[in-house]
């Protein structure tokens, strides 16, 4: 049985690649049981704007299927993301997952968004019922390595998220964002998110448009209460009329689609007299016509324009890589010491079946040669028997535990193979040692 990854992030895809994997919710457990069809025992997906991975446990062969299912679920041509994937396997793919559930593999580096997103994943994993034992204790020391990074590091102080990089940003075009008006297209995280940091960044004036109209009305009471600025909701029908009248629009929608097309730009363009309007599309699939970024005046960034921000942010914080670095080390070895341990654990459990045998056999025949014992004299004897076993076998089942590669050569050393079946089921062959 082998743990492997497969994956594409923003260092190996454009986003135009990675919006084509992009998988909303209501679709992963239909993925996960076409990867366990392909051969995966255990199955887990995790799927954000800037990656798109697939954690499996399985046989050798299983890769390769589940990597043509990948092609096809998506509907891409055959080995359509060969030139962007990476495959690791075992240890390489557990230190990935702690990697990322640190930040230290985000586009924003110690970004927090992403420990949220691999905990959704182990959760939609776990209620679709697609993983066990392996995945299960993964992504647990994974969450758990990305609370370490975050509480006995500096890795997360100061980070920027997604939609506060596309504020910096837009102030790098615009300049002081004091009296601009925002709209914003969804309302969900992301989108909140963004809206908190214009606000704290000067927007006075804020519109928000989400296809479910109660959802935009409850964003905009969160930043018109107590705030000394003007926030409301408007239908989705209605956001078009208002790019006349905005300077900047977030777009972070989980639509399967573009939701503003060029056309509808170049019309607001003409009514504004071409005032820019700087317009930042953070949703993967992409929000946005790329092609709006032709029209003179119009300023269009995707994801994958954040990269001179993060850039800049990874400088400031760069210094707390190594101590993040570490506690990752720290976790991977734990997890292949735990690793190590079950795949030994039938070699270990049939060397203390090996030492209770003989060590119940030796024990009797003594004291059937002894008669005029008391009872506690017999169990004195039973108890150095005991003592004996467990020293001579100490040694090996520790290196049991702390490598995988002793298991054979131990399993050879003691003749472990000779155990026949009635011994092995016997309940005093069983005793702990």
């Amino acid at each position: 049985m082998q743990l492997f990854l497969l994956g594409v992030n923003h260092k190996t895809a454009p986003v135009e690649v990675r919006e084509k994997l992009a998988l909303p919710a209501s679709r992963v457990p239909l993925a996960l049981r076409g990867l366990r069809d392909q051969g995966a025992r255990e199955a887990a997906i995790l799927s954000t704007c800037n990656r798109a991975e697939i954690y499996a446990v399985g046989d050798d062969d299983a890769a390769p299927r589940i990597e043509q299912f990948w092609n096809e679920f998506h509907h891409l041509p055959a080995r359509g993301l060969n030139p962007h994937i990476y495959r690791l396997n075992n240890r390489d793919s557990a230190q990935h997952l702690f990697r990322v559930a640190s930040g230290v593999d985000s586009l924003v580096l110690g970004e927090s968004q992403i420990l949220g997103q691999v905990k959704t994943a182990f959760e939609q994993a776990r209620e679709s019922g697609a993983i066990s034992g392996v995945l299960d204790e993964l992504f647990r020391r994974a969450i758990s390595c990305g609370k370490r990074a975050r509480s006995e590091t500096e890795i997360g102080r100061g980070a920027l998220s997604v939609g506060s990089a596309a504020v910096e940003l837009a102030r790098q075009i615009l300049g002081p964002l004091q009296g601009h008006s925002v709209l914003i297209l969804g309302a969900g995280k992301v989108s909140a998110l963004t809206a908190q940091h214009l606000v704290a960044s000067g927007a006075r004036r804020v519109i928000v448009a989400n296809r479910t109209h109660e959802r935009a009305q409850e964003l905009a009471r969160q930043f018109s209460d107590g705030n000394e600025i003007s926030a409301r909701a408007i239908t989705w029908d209605e956001f078009p009329q208002h790019l006349i009248e905005t300077d900047i629009v977030i777009a972070s929608t989980r639509a399967p689609h573009f939701v503003l097309s060029a056309a509808d730009v170049a019309v607001a363009m003409k009514a504004r007299r071409h005032r820019p309007l700087f317009l930042v599309d953070i949703a993967v699939p992409r929000d946005i016509d790329p092609l709006a970024h032709q029209l003179d005046n119009v300023f269009l960034y995707d994801i994958d324009d954040l990269q001179g921000v993060v850039n800049s942010n990874l400088a400031q914080r760069g210094s707390e890589l190594e101590h993040v670095e570490t506690i990752i080390q720290s976790e991977v070895e734990a997890w292949q010491s735990w690793v190590h341990g079950l795949s030994s654990q039938p070699t270990m459990a049939a060397l203390a079946q090996y030492s209770a045998r003989i060590r119940d056999q030796e024990t009797e025949n003594a004291l059937a040669q002894l008669p005029d014992l008391t009872e506690k004299e017999r169990e004195i004897v039973r108890t150095l028997g005991r003592a004996v076993a467990a020293k001579i076998v100490h040694a090996p089942l520790r290196h049991l535990r702390e490598s995988q590669s002793d298991a054979a050569a131990i399993h050879r050393a003691f003749d472990l193979d000779s155990l026949s079946d009635s011994q092995k089921d016997s309940p005093r062959a069983e005793e702990s040692t």
